[in-house]
């Protein structure tokens, strides 16, 4: 008992280190304010294309801690402008934006910790006490599962209900009660109310419940009575099917009642929207590698590279040896691995390759599945124990020395966090979190004023940072400073996102590879690196082509006149500045 609390002490604390250090991610002002939409005007118009669950909760907490006024501008509410109003509710508040989203991200911490107990129970069941402390202490000591719990977005509490609707269903399997079917189809319906990929877990019940069925057993809808040694086949598919029908009418009823009684209108809105999304493909990058419609191995590698090295070392094992110990039975294996292969399969079709969250409901089954490990025995009695002890140690410290970084954390096989990059981008190492900690570099270095190209929506204004901005792939509410860093410092330095130096969502992929021939001289929570332009002609000459190609046109001059100083003769730099001067001569 009191490790299983010390995990969830250890979670809790890594979860409040990550809400103080990171930066607002690419959407959670969109979501917060979505949310916080829904419970004040009961109208789902923004951010359709996710449903509302988590968006209400976490926006709850906030309405309970502050009870902040909901006002959008009235042209950006009828367009469903949920990034402008997302950022005006964030950033224009009464409450300070790090207090508001700190509120937010406290709900989702607390789903979190309830996924860490919920793995521990279900390994408890199962496999004992010490099964219990492996399985908690694998969730809670995995980054993905941290980063995942710190932000406002759906994927924590995706991984929570997909995990406790197959637990309530197995516990309906191995004890039938009515309650239990009351109870999935509750989590179900909470699992259908925060992602629209959960939609799968309704085949992966179907899945289960038809392997009960062809195996003999039985699903009786009002729980065990008295009944023949053998039923047919009719009457038993008879009962399957009323309590799929009540599991799926109840899950039914909660995606109402979520959506304020109000019909599935919307919430078939979005997933027509999510479907579009698919279809569309969405820009990715992996191994360096560029494509929007995917590549199906996607998320294999990011797994791969984004799981602690003890913690797949224990599922590798608990797989291999699934016959030692406390024999993994066919109706376990159907609950544990069934969901996390599906997971695989239909993230495989996906086209969406953005981030290794998308797959995060695979690790409560997988770790519940690991914890088996825990009943192996060895000749040497303290062998099995001394071993399971230094893998779920290696996780630890795998993961716990990359804190408050969680979100950018690859293991060792890769050459961790710092090597990241090299292969994957977007949520899997940048989404903007790490935007305040330039700030405090800045006041480290003793600098007065940044070059500035940033992925994602938070603002630098807001955190303090005088800056010159670089081309972005910045939407139009981005914000993109007026300031032009003068002549004559004595450093001039570059800070950018990893996601802009890799090019995903630019059409020149090219665009900052100039840099790769520079040292970057800090990497700011392995997401913003930051180059030394002092003296540096070329990189000046580069950032007034990016200007000429790109904009702000009014950049240019300065950047070329930099270049001039340090090279008077520099014969492009001279060229350019006459098809400049040429280009947006008024007369």
């Amino acid at each position: 008992m009191a490790v299983g609390i010390g995990f969830l002490l250890l979670f809790g604390g890594q979860g409040l280190l990550f809400i103080r250090a990171n930066s607002p991610t690419y959407d959670e002002a969109a979501e917060l304010s979505a949310g916080y939409s829904y419970l004040l005007t009961r109208d789902f118009r923004l951010n359709q294309e996710h449903p509302p669950f988590i968006k209400e909760l976490t926006a709850l907490s906030v309405y309970v801690c502050y009870h902040l006024p909901f006002e959008p501008d009235p042209r950006l509410w009828e367009n469903a402008d949920e990034w402008r109003i997302g950022q005006h509710f964030l950033y224009h508040s009464s409450i300070p934006a790090d207090h508001i989203l700190a509120a937010g991200r406290m709900a989702n911490l607390f789903l979190g910790s309830a996924l860490v107990g919920l793995v521990g129970w279900w390994a408890y069941r199962l496999w004992g006490t010490s099964a219990a402390m492996v399985a908690m202490g694998l969730t809670a000591l995995d980054p993905n599962v941290v980063a995942a719990a710190c932000v406002v977005k759906n994927d924590l509490g995706a991984a929570l209900f997909a995990a406790l609707t197959l637990y309530l269903f197995w516990e309906f399997l191995v004890r039938p009660a009515g309650w239990l079917v009351v109870a999935t189809g509750l989590s179900f319906g909470l699992a259908l109310g925060s992602k629209y990929s959960l939609v799968l877990v309704g085949v992966i019940l179907g899945v289960v419940g038809g392997s009960e069925l062809l195996s003999g057993g039985t699903l009786p809808l009002a729980g065990p009575t008295p009944r023949p040694p053998q039923q047919g086949i009719g009457r038993r598919v008879g009962e399957a099917t009323a309590t799929a029908l009540l599991i799926c009418s109840i899950a039914l009823g909660v995606i109402l009642a979520l959506y304020c009684f109000q019909g599935f209108s919307a919430w078939w809105a979005g997933l027509q929207m999510v479907q579009r999304h698919l279809a569309e493909g969405h820009p990715a990058f992996l191994l360096g590698e560029y494509s929007a419609q995917g590549w199906w191995y996607y998320f294999l590698v990011a797994f791969l590279m984004k799981t602690p090295l003890g913690s797949l070392l224990l599922i590798v094992a608990a797989l291999l040896l699934a016959g030692r110990g406390q024999p993994l039975q066919r109706r376990e294996a159907m609950v544990l691995l069934v969901p996390a292969l599906l997971f695989f399969v239909a993230t495989a079709h996906s086209r969406i390759n953005i981030g290794l969250r998308h797959l995060l409901p695979v690790y409560p089954f997988l770790y519940v599945c690991a914890a088996r490990v825990a009943t192996l025995r060895c000749r040497q009695g303290w062998l099995a124990p001394l071993l399971l002890s230094l893998a779920v140690a290696a996780t630890g410290f795998s993961s716990l020395r990359v804190a408050p970084h969680q979100l950018a954390y690859f293991n060792e096989l890769v050459g961790g966090p710092a090597e990241g990059y090299r292969y994957l981008s977007d949520s899997n190492v940048d989404w903007g979190q790490d935007l305040q900690a330039v700030k405090r570099y800045m006041e480290r270095e003793g600098l007065a004023m940044i070059y500035v190209s940033y992925f994602g929506s938070a603002l630098p204004s807001y955190y303090g940072i005088p800056y010159q901005y670089v081309p972005s792939p910045g939407e139009p509410w981005a914000e993109r400073s007026t300031e032009v860093l003068p002549p004559g410092f004595k450093r001039e330095m570059l800070a950018i996102s990893v996601t802009n130096l890799q090019g995903v969502w630019f059409d020149d992929k090219q665009l900052y590879h100039w840099l790769d021939s520079r040292r970057p001289v800090e990497k700011i929570g392995y997401s913003i690196f930051v180059y030394d332009l002092t003296g540096d002609a070329e990189a000046h000459l580069r950032l007034a082509e990016l200007y000429l190609h790109m904009g702000p046109q009014r950049l240019v001059e300065p950047e070329l006149q930099k270049v001039l100083a340090l090279d008077p003769f520099n014969a492009q730099a001279r060229q350019l500045l006459a098809t400049s001067q040429r280009r947006f001569d008024p007369q």
